[in-house]
């Protein structure tokens, strides 16, 4: 039995969850052949797989969560058991994801998933066990949170946003402009370029 004071994030949160599936079931519909076609690159199955994995797995633990007098621990349990099993399936992506030069954010975000799945199953178990660990629920909600996290990176990049940004994206890009461009300055200069002694006044 979840607590009453969980259920107000538990609602808002199976309304979020449900209106961010459709609005990728859209995105995704618009173009099918790039994601699920023959033709179609991992990096796009990879994203649409991901997201929805991530955006479906909060919406079936935010609302079987809603129902009254079930077994909260064991829902928790199967369903992290489907997702996490989900993402093991993109292990399959990896090797293209890398060839696309995809690879290192594509598997820092299947660790992050895999993680957040991982523990959900843990805290599973725990209300399973004890079904009034508030302890738990709390941070089962958290876990929520990253799965909304990864749910929307991956479906920004689905829509063909750059991957990664903010203030570090911007220094590194800074830093890897500057490092050009004194590189080119060498280049200027020839090699066996003497810079000739001043000379003396007489």
């Amino acid at each position: 039995m979840i607590p009453a004071e969980y259920a107000n994030f538990l609602v808002a949160s199976t309304q979020a969850s449900a209106a961010l599936l459709g609005l990728l079931f859209v995105s995704v519909s618009i173009g099918p052949e790039r994601v699920f076609g023959r033709q179609a690159e991992p990096g796009r199955q990879a994203q649409a797989r991901s997201a929805f994995t991530a955006l479906a797995n909060v919406f079936f633990i935010s609302f079987t969560s809603l129902i009254p007098n079930q077994p909260i621990g064991l829902v928790v349990l199967i369903i992290a058991l489907v997702a996490l099993s989900q993402t093991l399936s993109l292990l399959l992506l990896l090797p293209g994801l890398w060839r696309d030069r995809t690879g290192i954010w594509a598997t820092t975000l299947f660790l992050a998933s895999g993680a957040i799945y991982a523990y959900e199953i843990a805290m599973g178990l725990r209300l399973l066990a004890r079904p009034g660990d508030t302890g738990a629920l709390t941070a089962l909600l958290l876990l929520l949170l990253g799965g909304y996290a990864v749910g929307l990176a991956r479906a920004w990049e689905l829509l063909g946003a750059p991957r990664g940004g903010g203030l570090l994206a911007s220094a590194v890009g800074l830093l890897r402009a500057r490092l050009r461009q004194t590189a080119g300055q060498k280049k200027d200069v020839p090699e066996d370029h003497v810079v000739p002694p001043p000379t003396g006044g007489g």
